[in-house]
């Protein structure tokens, strides 16, 4: 008895008749391990290929590489297994031949490749990391096996990227600020891998400038405070007034009342740069010639100033607004080129000082009168000029300060063949001179104290060496002088 339907087909073709028989039952072969195109990075792998009705196979025989390897195959129910072949790496070719039991069994072939590799692949990240990286949107790019797939996770993110046939791979992830342990994968089809890990530093935000600034200012030597923060290392630059400044600390010396810039740069070790401006507005006292004052000052020195400036004709008809403005910085910097002072707006304690006191010296009675703007008035005896060298009258004021000077003879016919005598006892000049802005007129000490109070000298104006030490302390460049016969 036959046990399986037996199965015509007829075909006209030309006019003849061509008749296939075959069993229902018949074995035929399906997919094999590895198939078609695979990989296996065994040295010796299971090779197997699905045959269905095996029970039907009468015989079989298999090639790899065109050598016959049928004592390493078994029929396994409806597979057919080979085993404990060696194989090189690289790409193999397999070919079956079955035949089946019976009246008509055919043959059936089958041939396929597939390849083996056992090395495990080469992983380089070319992207440096061992800094910092400025951009969320992270790029990492290397090279490994061609085709492998490449797995990176950092953070709890992970990212895959499949290699081009040359090689390399680019992994795109999107990553916050931090830093995080990086670990890369690659994974060739045969199944073989290689890892690699590191540490991934983001940061792609500018440092945060903060600072704590209370309005108007009331100290000269302020303490300026602030904080720079970034997530990763911040290189911090600041100037006030464009000298050089470290934030929660006091300026090096007083600051003038008015407007301050401090101006701050923050660098993060990734190369993101913050900048922040800040305007400080100092108002440390009320007293004019407490403190410097220079533009944006305000208050009742202010007004002090700007008094003493229409008093002397260098603002008038200007109200006193008690800020100091663009104005009054014209009639500070007038002021100051009338005295042949250092020009720049600014009414330091040179400046304020020269506009605030006033020497007066009155000859016929051999007195010089110091006036000091809300000080008591000091007197002092002088000896002033004989009458074939008178001292001048007028107008005039300090040009020059000079300790221990050096006493030079004057272009005139009573000092013809005298030497230049230096500081000591014996200088006529004592040790203190106040250039006057006569030509060769001076206020100085002298070394006869017993001429004071008479019309004996050259035409300079001679005080006892302590009156004119004092003297010398409490005036100042650009301080007017007038002399009366």
């Amino acid at each position: 008895m036959i046990a399986a339907a037996l199965v015509l087909t007829a075909m006209l073709a030309g006019g003849a008749v061509w008749v296939g028989v075959s069993y229902a039952g018949s074995p035929k072969l399906g997919d094999a391990t590895p198939g078609a195109g695979g990989w296996t990075r065994d040295r010796s792998p299971t090779l197997a290929i699905d045959v269905g009705n095996g029970g039907a196979i009468g015989s079989y025989r298999v090639w790899i590489d065109g050598v016959a390897v049928n004592d390493n195959a078994t029929l396994e129910g409806n597979r057919i297994v080979v085993e404990g072949v060696p194989l090189a790496d690289g790409k193999h070719r397999v070919r079956v031949r079955a035949k089946a039991n019976g009246l008509f069994g055919g043959e059936m072939h089958r041939s396929w490749s597939f390849s083996v590799d056992t090395k495990v692949p080469r992983l380089t990240l070319q992207t440096p990391i061992d800094g910092y990286i400025r951009w969320n949107a992270v790029t990492l790019q290397g090279k490994t096996e061609p085709g492998a797939v490449v797995n990176a996770t950092a953070g709890g993110v992970k990212a895959t990227a499949t290699a081009r046939d040359d090689g390399l791979f680019t992994v795109e992830m999107d990553m916050p600020d931090g830093t995080y342990p990086l670990e890369l994968t690659a994974r060739d089809p045969a199944g073989n891998s290689r890892s690699t890990s590191g540490r991934l530093r983001v940061d792609a935000t500018a440092p945060t400038i903060s600072l704590v600034t209370r309005g108007v200012l009331k100290r000269a030597l302020p303490t300026v405070r602030g904080t720079v923060t970034d997530s990763s290392p911040v290189e911090t630059a600041a100037t006030l007034d464009n000298r050089p400044f470290i934030l929660g600390t006091k300026p090096s010396r007083p600051l003038a009342q008015g407007i301050h810039w401090l101006r701050i740069r923050a660098t993060d070790e990734a190369g993101n740069v913050a900048t922040k401006t800040a305007r400080l507005l100092v108002d440390s006292t009320e007293r004019l010639g407490a403190a410097v004052l220079w533009p944006g000052a305000r208050g009742k020195d202010v007004r002090a100033l700007q008094r003493q400036l229409r008093d002397l004709d260098l603002l008038p008809k200007q109200p006193v607004t008690g800020i100091y403005n663009a104005k009054t910085v014209r009639a500070v910097m007038t002021f100051q080129s009338q005295r042949s002072m250092p020009v720049d707006g600014i009414a330091g304690v040179d400046t304020i000082g020269a506009m605030t006191t006033r020497i007066v010296i009155d000859q016929s009675a051999h007195s010089l009168t110091l006036y000091r703007a809300g000080k008591p008035t000091l007197h002092f005896g002088v000896a002033v000029g004989q009458s074939a060298y008178p001292t001048p009258t007028g107008e005039g004021h300090v040009i020059v300060k000079v300790v221990d000077p050096t006493w030079v003879p004057p272009n005139s016919d009573w000092a013809k063949g005298a030497l230049p005598i230096p500081p000591g006892p014996d200088n006529p000049l004592g040790t203190r001179w106040i250039g006057l802005s006569w030509p060769s007129v001076g206020i100085h000490g002298t070394n006869d104290p017993a001429s004071i109070g008479y019309s004996v000298s050259h035409g300079c104006i001679r005080m006892a060496i302590p009156d004119v030490e004092r003297l010398f302390e409490m005036v100042y460049v650009g301080t007017p002088v007038t002399i009366t016969a």
